[in-house]
């Protein structure tokens, strides 16, 4: 078996694995990539580029995804858990926390560092 076919196994193992365990929150859908492929720039990553991808995964496995105006670029949750995630070629974040601001109204991550956000 050559590097790319180990390198395509991996991915479809990874795919199939999802599928199997059907991860309801970001942390164990974290814990499948990781597995497979560190983080990049995101909370987690998934590269794209074969037959199977992770959105159709994720579908599979009961998340809910929208896309936005490209197969590379969406948001899913988890209708169970609400958990929910965003996915930009290939870097996934975790949006689970991002909630409306008691003082301003906006959506950001509770754990922000940024006062400003809250007084705006």
């Amino acid at each position: 078996m050559s590097a790319l076919d180990g390198y395509w196994a991996a991915h479809d193992a990874t795919l199939a694995r999802i599928r199997q365990q059907q991860p309801d929150t970001f942390s164990a859908l974290k814990a499948i990539l990781d597995a497979f492929h560190p983080p990049s720039s995101g909370d987690a990553f998934f590269p794209g580029g074969g037959d199977d991808d992770l959105a159709d995964a994720l579908s599979d496995a009961g998340w809910r995804l929208r896309f936005f105006g490209a197969g590379y670029v969406y948001s899913a949750k988890h209708p169970a858990t609400g958990a929910k995630l965003h996915y930009i070629e290939g870097d996934l974040y975790d949006r689970t926390r991002i909630v409306p601001c008691s003082q301003c109204g906006r959506r950001h991550d509770p754990a922000c560092d940024d006062a400003t956000e809250t007084t705006r």
